[in-house]
């Protein structure tokens, strides 16, 4: 069986005899429900948890562990490239059918059964993921670009930090003599 994908220009399509609709606006309700899936989608990770990942980085750095602050850093930036699908899935899915909604949808509410509800029907019908990622990536703002200059600088990080490293052991090397 072959996945079937969704052009992300149409304004429709249909799964298993139900017609959905791509919105690019959302209610007030349903923007509150965006804002907390969209940092999970790109980070894999919750917003206290990204929070304390850098709170660390600073202790860190003002502790003078510059190369340790800096690992915390670069491992959260490394995270949002990852193709962790199994982390991503969820939320990216709920981003999607925040914006792809029935006819007779209510879109001033949410409801995450509903929204399961859709999912599986997508699925039924033999869609691709990848389409509703796609998707998903262009309705956050700024991630398609963020992973574009993460994929850009992987190699400049890469080695700057092997850099440090090396200077960090020339130090240890030089502060044991």
């Amino acid at each position: 069986m072959t996945l079937k994908t969704i052009d992300i220009t149409a304004s429709s399509f249909e799964a298993n005899g139900v017609t959905y609709y791509i919105k690019d606006t959302l209610s007030v309700e349903r923007y509150r429900w965006f804002e907390k899936y969209q940092v999970t989608f790109g980070f894999a990770r919750e917003f206290k948890q990204i929070y304390d990942m850098l709170k660390k980085s600073v202790d860190l750095a003002n502790k003078g562990k510059g190369l340790e602050a800096w690992n915390i850093v670069f491992n959260l930036m490394e995270e949002v490239g990852k193709n962790e699908l199994d982390n991503r899935h969820h939320n990216g899915m709920f981003i999607c059918a925040l914006f792809i909604v029935t006819e007779d949808e209510d879109l001033t509410m949410w409801d995450e059964q509903i929204a399961s509800k859709k999912i599986d029907n997508w699925n039924k019908e033999g869609y691709d993921v990848n389409s509703f990622f796609r998707i998903a990536a262009n309705l956050v703002n700024g991630y398609i670009d963020t992973l574009d200059e993460i994929f850009q600088n992987t190699s400049e990080v890469a080695a700057t930090i092997e850099q440090m490293q090396e200077e960090s052991k020339k130090k240890q090397s030089n502060d044991t003599k």
